[in-house]
């Protein structure tokens, strides 16, 4: 789930204020002054506490540390350390005991703020969260990562309190063109089409729609083509034309944005969010009389609006009445100081739309049922999917995974039954969800998750998760195997499209493909590249047979004829950053970084925001000796994949040669706390589904 995501991130990178133990964040480390002795030996119980901690013995670790800490309870490293044990082994409700004392003896300490605040909001005391979060952000966090898992967090609670504008700000400040993650992208998503709920909170299937228009609000130069095409599937949706209204507006599209505002006008007339940005691009149409009208009605609907009042304001100097004006400005004020003699940060209209509530709000969230109605109504989930009906299996699927969220089986089965019914964007997030998870099913079942997982991701274009999925489904039954290994074919030649799909004419060609990349996959070299070689004697001209002989190729050090394979691929598909990439990983191979950054570059001309040409720009520039480019380039890398212990590495490595030894430890950190837990993961008995990615 979102928020478990985002906690892993925080621990990873929280990992750096507990070295050295003894020191607090903020704190410098002791020392010895004027010839002064050494301090005295720490107490054997501290030091128990810290070996256990340091061991892996997290339970013993907690409770030595509690014992110390009644012994001394003015020891602040311990009662930091217990505080973030308690918080990294989802014992909330005790960290958020301990962190009150840490804020306590270290009050202007951000981080201290923030994981206080992300403690209450696991234990749903949103209200404390917010103000505690607010807090955290107004005295700054000293840890880019923490801060991210901070805002997301502070973002979704504005959200949850209609302060819309502030939470789109915020995450857009945060994230910024580097939102790739679903988590993020459903958080702006929600905050654009003004929902105020939490992304828990939200129905199943609306979570693609709303994760589209978070996407579309982060596509850069693409962002008005993206909300026109939404508009296209969703004329009457609340707010969408609003958000490209103001897309229109941020672009000097003046006159096309007032006609959106109008649409939105008539679609959500009880809102004054439209009415406010219609008297907003009034005024500067110059259009006063329509402006003061706009603001007006603005003020009609939400007596207490600020903005809405310093519009109308802002109208009547412009219509020549100070009078007005002025009575409104004092309106504004005097509000302003009750808020503030109350304590109030919430600015704006907080007045929540029931509507948008009801529209989008997962309706068995209302449903409080006793463990033994949750038994049965999954039962009967399993029994109406079996059945094929796939209609009635969702309603109850989704009232059974309100109670039961972590349930990977119940959020794979919703994800088979949305595929069912076409719903392919919400069974691709749902299964996706569900492979994290873990799922407990017959091996017939698991398999046919991954493979409509594997098409899924095909047809979505993540061709490398895609493999892997559909790899490990490829010991199923006869019939499934074969639609695992044509489904393969697609991945080979880089087609996001079903199989279902595939033109007859083509179905000798993508079988093909999937035969020799099922055997690429398992390593069988010598017998995938005879028909890799046949394969390009028939179809010269496809794309991406050459990048996948190339690829092959590289796996068996063959760099100079891979590299051959590259420029081939170069020639057939100009326009795919791909083979710019792999020639630069083969340059850094053959310890050519001039080649490696030539290369690099070009792909980013074509792909701007991608990750492996980001990190391997960066590594050429480090291997040629240019430490401050390198710094640049793993930094936006880290940015856009920042669980890639790889990346860690190398920017650890970067900062070293810069000379900036706190950042380079820090970079280590997160590396060992990511490898930490993959191998967790990978030693985990849950049968979970592959779904990582390959690393070029």
């Amino acid at each position: 789930m979102p928020t478990s995501v985002f906690r892993t991130v925080c621990l990873a990178t929280a990992i750096v204020f507990l070295t050295p133990v003894e020191q607090l964040p903020g704190q410098a480390p002791p020392t010895e002054q004027n010839g002064a002795p050494p301090p005295a030996a720490i107490d054997p119980l501290k030091q128990q506490a810290l070996d256990e901690e340091q061991a892996g013995k997290t339970e013993d670790a907690i409770r030595d540390y509690g014992h110390a800490l009644e012994q001394h309870p003015d020891w602040k490293e311990g009662m930091w350390n217990l505080g973030m044990l308690e918080y990294g082994s989802n014992r909330f409700g005790e960290a958020i005991v301990t962190f009150h004392k840490v804020v306590d003896f270290a009050p202007t300490l951000g981080i201290a703020w923030s994981l206080l605040g992300l403690s209450e909001f696991e234990t749903a005391d949103y209200n404390h969260a917010l103000a505690h979060l607010e807090k955290a952000q107004s005295l700054g966090i000293n840890d880019d990562d923490i801060a991210r898992v901070s805002s997301y967090h502070l973002g979704i609670l504005w959200i949850r309190t209609s302060q819309f504008e502030r939470a789109s700000s915020l995450l857009l400040q945060t994230f910024g063109a580097d939102v790739t993650s679903p988590q993020a992208e459903t958080a702006l998503g929600l905050a654009t089409l003004r929902v105020p709920l939490l992304p828990s909170q939200l129905d199943p299937s609306r979570e693609a729609l709303v994760q589209a228009v978070g996407e579309a609000q982060t596509a850069g130069a693409g962002q008005q083509a993206a909300l026109a095409n939404l508009l296209r599937n969703n004329p009457k949706l609340p707010y969408l034309h609003y958000a490209f209204a103001l897309s229109l507006a941020e672009n000097g599209k003046l006159k096309e944005a007032e006609e959106q505002i109008v649409e939105e006008t008539r679609i959500s007339p009880a809102s004054s969010a439209p009415w406010i940005e219609l008297s907003r691009l009034d005024l500067k149409l110059g259009k006063t009389a329509e402006a003061l009208k706009a603001a007006q009605e603005a003020v009609r609907i939400s007596p207490d609006n600020q903005d809405a009042h310093l519009l109308l304001a802002q109208a009547w100097t412009t219509a020549g009445n100070e009078r007005n004006a002025a009575a409104e400005k004092a309106f504004v004020a005097g509000q302003n100081t009750d808020n503030s003699a109350a304590g109030d940060s919430v600015a704006g209209n907080s007045n929540v739309e029931q509507r948008m509530i009801l529209l989008y709000a997962n309706p068995a969230m209302k449903v409080e049922a006793a463990p033994k109605a949750d038994e049965q109504r999954s039962s009967r989930a399993m029994t109406e999917y079996a059945a094929g009906d796939y209609s009635n299996a969702m309603i109850d699927l989704k009232a059974w995974l309100a109670t039961a969220p972590e349930s990977g089986t119940g959020w794979a089965l919703l994800g088979l039954s949305e595929f069912a019914t076409k719903d392919y964007d919400n069974a691709l997030i749902h299964l996706d969800r569900g492979s994290q998870l873990g799922l407990s099913a017959s091996s017939e079942s698991l398999a046919l998750a991954k493979y409509t997982f594997g098409i899924l991701l095909t047809h979505a274009g993540r061709f490398e998760q895609a493999a892997s999925i559909l790899s490990s489904a490829t010991d199923a039954s006869e019939p499934l195997a074969q639609k695992v290994v044509f489904a393969l074919g697609l991945v080979l030649l880089r087609r996001a499209e079903f199989p279902d799909a595939v033109s007859p004419s083509d179905k000798e060609l993508v079988s093909a493909a999937g035969n020799i990349e099922s055997l690429l996959l398992v390593s069988q070299y010598d017998k995938a590249f005879p028909q890799l070689k046949l394969l390009l004697q028939q179809y010269p001209a496809i794309p991406f047979i050459h990048y996948a002989y190339g690829t092959a190729l590289i796996a068996l050090s063959q760099f100079d004829q891979a590299a051959e394979q590259m420029k081939a691929e170069i020639e057939i598909s100009p326009t795919s950053e791909l083979p710019y990439v792999r020639l630069a990983s083969i340059a850094l191979r053959q310890r050519d970084p001039a080649a490696a950054i030539t290369w690099a570059q070009k792909a980013l001309q074509l792909a701007p925001d991608s990750v492996d040409a980001h990190y391997l720009l960066g590594r050429g520039s480090l291997e040629s000796g240019d430490p401050t480019s390198a710094i640049r380039e793993l930094e936006i890398a880290a940015k856009l994949s920042p669980a890639s212990p790889e990346i860690h590495f190398n920017l650890a490595r970067a900062y070293a040669r810069a000379k900036m030894p706190d950042k380079a430890q820090q970079e280590r950190d997160i590396f060992n706390g990511l490898k930490k837990t993959e191998e967790s993961q990978q030693g985990s008995q849950a049968p979970q589904i592959d779904s990582g990615s390959r690393d070029p």
